[in-house]
């Protein structure tokens, strides 16, 4: 009863202050985010909010109109509903993965009410205030609608929550030994000692390790799985922690592959050409196809993941134009000059990676004398560098000074570029300064060629992230997907969730768009013409991770400093 009072704020009425029921207009906001799933003495906080809605209806007038507003900002709940219609609204508020800030939740309650010609306009907020939502920077005092703010607090705050995860590698090989990051967050102010943490692959246990998370910290743990069968694969990191259990489960999805595919276009260099060939002829993971320049089928190059030009003496601008399409979508190029020959023959492509022309450099012994460690592409590969090893060196160069923002990966002593790195679109390009023919240096010769021809074939083509994050719109990307069915693809989720994607194709790549559904974490599948084309996994945002909260008196004390008035946001606690 006391709470219905308080809601409905009674006052003397006089002639000249009196409005008809009728002529009252009420928002009124349930936050459904995953933290309301907390509880306190009186219950789950999201029931009491839901129970606190409806006494608020009920204390109205039956003429009064309502609107009742979740996180899902949906456009119907911007239409005004009679007391039954928003009874039952409020009744049917459950959790969701919306993490909305208040600045915006009270953007859309003055839209609705505005809309509305009734003198009397009143709002609620009925939420746990969050600190990562309440962004008082972007509040603003309104007039014409007092803002009445009943905060739910819960009665602790600790918990641990999946942070997120990564894996060491780019690609997802069959065989190769795994290694998943794991990041677990301590939200409260205690210790918590040997946090149990599991990995699931396809419904069975791979990995488990024990971690202790000190208070308000993250740590990291690595879970070791070995690739045992090629295609989709679903994961998920899974701990136990109560009461807050949204994000105790972190889903994955990756697609093993059997072979990466590499392409060594020759242009006559045999021992250079054998060398390359003796690297990924010893590597079961790789499929090495050899064409001679002369005998070039471009449209084999973009099904390849890497490609190799070794000692062309020209560089056509067909293939240029297919080299910089293939690293653009997603693969990698690698680009070998000849011994003879002109440089300038290369300068369309090097123009088309954003690096100078080449020309050749009249130079003695030069040796390589840095690899560069702070770049991920050796650092994986070399954890330390001992001072005296010995390095590869070159009699003959050409000149690279690669795009800005390029990786130089080794260096030689006179500090010029010997192997640099540029990022295109989402693959790479490699420019490598010596020929590989014998006589204009010993590369080849190096254990440091066959790491770095194998590590440009690990990194190309990465493929799709190891998840997404709903409770926006959802872009998920498909490079790399052919979709030319007839029927429009489908996508398959928990439940037997089936959507319609919008594929968006543009120049960075092709998404597949979900528009802001309202989904459930977890696995989905893409399904053309009843084949599955790829995974996916979705997780929800880990903002309603953090529990700290504002109470009504600190809540009241922040307005204040920021000189927002009392009339313009009153605060209520509901404990």
């Amino acid at each position: 009863a006391a709470l219905v009072l308080a809601f409905a704020r009674p006052y003397p009425r006089s002639a000249s202050t009196s409005t008809p029921s009728a002529d009252r207009v009420v928002s009124i906001y349930i936050d459904d985010s995953y933290s309301m799933d907390g509880v306190n003495p009186q219950g789950r906080l999201l029931d009491q909010a839901r129970k606190a809605a409806q006494d608020i209806v009920m204390a109205h007038g039956a003429t009064d109109r309502f609107q009742i507003l979740t996180g899902a900002l949906l456009s119907r709940q911007q239409s005004l509903l009679n007391r039954d219609e928003a009874l039952q609204a409020a009744s049917e508020a459950v959790p969701s993965p919306y993490t909305r800030s208040l600045s915006k939740v009270m953007a859309r309650q003055r839209e609705a009410l505005s809309a509305s010609n009734a003198p009397s306009k009143r709002a609620y907020l009925l939420s746990d205030l969050q600190r990562s939502i309440v962004d008082l920077d972007a509040w603003r005092d309104d007039s014409l609608i007092r803002t009445a703010i009943i905060p739910f607090t819960p009665s602790g705050t600790a918990n641990i929550s999946v942070d997120s995860a990564w894996f060491a590698s780019p690609v997802r090989r069959l065989g190769a030994m795994e290694e998943l990051h794991v990041r677990l967050r301590n939200h409260g102010e205690d210790e918590v000692l040997l946090v149990p943490v599991r990995l699931m692959v396809d419904g069975i246990q791979r990995a488990l390790a024990n971690l202790t998370v000190p208070p308000g910290l993250a740590m990291d743990t690595m879970l070791r799985f070995r690739n045992d069968a090629a295609g989709l694969h679903s994961a998920e990191v899974v701990i136990a922690d109560q009461p807050v259990t949204f994000d105790d489960r972190l889903y994955l999805a990756y697609r093993t592959i059997e072979k990466l595919r590499v392409l060594l276009i020759s242009g006559g260099d045999e021992p250079g050409d054998r060398a390359i060939g003796a690297v990924f002829a010893t590597d079961s993971a790789h499929v090495l196809t050899v064409m001679d320049h002369r005998a070039l089928d471009l449209q084999r190059i973009p099904e390849q993941d890497l490609v190799i030009t070794n000692a062309l003496m020209d560089m056509p601008g067909g293939l240029s134009r297919a080299l910089d399409e293939l690293s653009r979508a997603g693969g990698s190029v690698a680009v070998m000059p000849p011994r003879t020959g002109e440089p300038a023959h290369y300068a369309d492509l090097f123009a088309s990676f954003g690096a100078d022309a080449p020309r050749r450099l009249d130079t003695a012994l030069a040796r390589v004398d840095r690899i560069d460690l702070d770049q991920p592409f050796y650092r994986d590969v070399f954890t330390t560098m001992p001072r005296n090893v010995d390095l590869p060196f070159a009699r003959e160069r050409w000149s690279l000074r690669p795009a800005p923002g390029s990786d130089v990966l080794l260096r030689t002593q006179d500090g010029l570029p010997f192997l640099s790195r540029t990022p295109l679109g989402k693959g790479s390009a490699y420019l490598l300064a010596s020929p590989l023919d014998e006589r204009a240096g010993n590369f080849t010769r190096h254990a440091l060629f066959a790491t770095t021809l194998l590590r440009m074939a690990e990194l190309s083509r990465p493929g799709i992230p190891a998840y997404v994050t709903i409770g926006h719109e959802a872009a998920l990307p498909a490079d790399g997907i052919d979709l030319r069915g007839e029927q429009p693809p489908k996508i398959q989720g928990p439940g037997g969730i089936e959507l319609i994607p919008e594929v968006r194709r543009l120049g960075a790549g092709t998404s597949l768009v979900l528009h802001d559904e309202q989904l459930p974490a977890g696995h989905y599948w893409l399904v053309e013409d009843k084949d599955t084309v790829a995974a996916f996994a979705m997780n929800l945002a880990r903002a309603e991770s953090d529990p700290r909260y504002y109470s009504a008196t600190d809540l009241r004390d922040a307005l204040a400093q920021r000189g927002l008035r009392g009339s313009g946001a009153a605060t209520t606690d509901a404990r």
